[in-house]
């Protein structure tokens, strides 16, 4: 063999031995690395499924100005005074919460600020004390006749409450005893209906008995303890019936007195109704002419403090803004911080250091993630099945271990671009609960219940993925190796997904554990 030729040989037989060597090392790193997936065992279950329409579609997070809220200006009645940005706490990008401080503002302009809105305070309070001491000396010259005008008007009008409540009272009762009246002549009835009822059956019982001892009198001496027994019978059927004659009578007897005390109650009653109307326009016509007195007295009185009460009520409203807008300062100033107002992403940064800031100056854009939207494309067949009550299911796959909640807040509709007739629905979602980690544009699965329940195979949707077009869940082969088999997909709920094709009920699939 010549050399050239060997060494090309072994060359070859070496390329292919490494060859060998590298499938066998990735055979068994890849058999290594499926061993060391953990797995939990999930039953292919068949039962009564929820249909789920599902959907593809982008999140959309709204875009908000924050602005600078506080009209200093207005309530200070100087345009020097105005709030100076000292340091920029946060940058663009960075993601905010409710309450994260943006900027902070120099000591002495919010100092400043601070004391012309206590200044403003202070003086309005002191014009309403010195108003409030004018009024008081007024409002004793003046209420002598006022007092006792409206006095007389009250008393009148105890005078006619006391009447009249106490006339309602006695008709009250006397409603009250005719009903109760009448409550014991139902009851009464009730108990002869029950009465006479009992008579007849005691009557019907003694008849028999009569008969047994009128066919057994011939052969009374022959057979004497029956004939005593019939006997008995008889003496205790005739007892029971007039006993309970004696009490129909008295129960007759006692429903005709009832019947008489109702009609008492009945005309005692409509006679205090009577009284009760002609006593209030009696007492009614003496408390209109003390009211009358009174009304005018306060018109009097009303005309000698209007002009005085209307300078104290500006002056009390002046107090009242004034007080509330240092409370609102207060409140948005905190530490000489500016604070955001919506938890979200911030886009953009308005406001540098060096700057004043006056109202509706906008401070910072951000997107607002208490307003995250998704608008999902139905046909008219999946909009009609969807249940718009139901909430909705929505899964990311940026967030694999989350499911997410969302409410249909709005639909719209339009035509195909073909010009076709039928309709697209463009229905929009909004996520419930915390949003954080959510940016624009990032997709998700969007899942509606309809109104549809059908039996059906199903398995957990984290038991199937995809690879391409094809859909697959993994199992163990009898040798206990995990493989993977191929499956057909339908409807999802959110949580599971139904099998139409590939695997049976009973069957294990395995759910990888992270």
């Amino acid at each position: 063999m010549k050399k050239g030729h060997f060494i090309l040989t072994a060359a070859v037989v070496g390329i292919i031995c490494m060859g060998i060597t590298v499938v066998t090392i990735i055979y068994c790193i890849k058999n290594n690395k499926e061993e060391d997936i953990a797995y939990h065992e999930e039953a292919v279950e068949y039962g009564i499924f929820t249909v789920g329409i599902t959907k593809t579609a982008p999140i959309s997070l709204s875009v908000v100005d924050q602005t600078f809220d506080l009209d200093i200006g207005a309530w200070t009645g100087e345009a020097s005074a105005a709030l100076q940005i000292e340091e920029v706490l946060v940058s663009a990008g960075q993601q905010v919460q409710k309450g994260t401080a943006l900027f902070r503002v120099t000591p002495e302009s919010a100092q400043n600020i601070r004391s012309i809105l206590q200044k403003k305070v202070f003086d309005a309070n002191r014009d309403c004390e010195v108003l409030k001491a004018k009024q008081k000396e007024l409002r004793l010259l003046a209420s002598q006749g006022y007092d006792s005008d409206i006095v007389n008007g009250k008393y009148a009008g105890v005078v006619y409450g006391s009447k009249c409540d106490e006339l309602q009272k006695k008709a009250d009762d006397a409603k009250e005893a005719l009903d109760d009246k009448q409550n014991q002549v139902n009851e009464n009835l009730l108990e002869l209906a029950q009465t006479q009822q009992e008579l007849a059956k005691a009557q019907k019982y003694l008849k028999e008995a009569e008969a047994a001892v009128s066919e057994n009198y011939d052969n009374r001496y022959n057979d004497a303890y029956y004939y005593t027994v019939y006997q008995k019978t008889r003496e205790t059927a005739e007892n029971m019936v007039n006993q309970l004659e004696e009490q129909v009578k008295s129960l007759t007897k006692k429903n005709e007195l009832l019947l008489f005390e109702v009609d008492e109650a009945v005309r005692t009653y409509h006679k205090l109704v009577q009284d009760l109307e002609k006593e209030k326009l009696v007492v009614k016509m003496d408390y209109d002419t003390e009211l009358y007195d009174s009304s005018m007295a306060s018109e009097w009185y009303d005309i000698q403090t209007l002009n005085l009460d209307s300078a104290l009520q500006e002056a009390r409203e002046r107090y009242l803004a004034a007080l509330q807008n240092i409370q609102i300062f207060n409140a948005y100033i905190v530490h000489n911080r500016v604070r955001s107002q919506y938890n979200g992403i911030l886009s953009d940064i308005m406001t540098k250091t060096g700057d004043t800031v006056s109202k509706n100056d906008r401070l910072v854009t951000l997107y607002d993630q208490e307003a995250v939207t998704m608008e999902v494309s139905l046909s008219e067949e999946d909009y009609l099945a969807v249940n718009q009550d139901e909430s909705v299911k929505i899964s990311f796959a940026d967030h694999p271990d989350e499911v997410y909640e969302g409410r249909i807040t709005e639909v719209s509709n339009k035509e195909y671009d073909n010009g076709s007739e039928n309709l697209s629905y463009i229905v929009t979602v909004n996520i419930q609960g915390g949003v954080s980690g959510f940016y624009e544009g990032m997709t998700g699965d969007v899942t509606f219940w309809a109104n549809e329940r059908r039996k059906a195979l199903y398995v957990p949707n984290k038991a199937v993925y995809t690879e391409g077009a094809r859909s697959y869940v993994k199992m163990r082969n009898k040798k206990g190796d995990v493989v993977k088999k191929n499956v057909t997909t339908g409807f999802s709920d959110g949580n599971y997904v139904e099998i139409t094709k590939g695997i049976s009920e009973g069957d294990m699939v395995l759910i990888e554990l992270h």
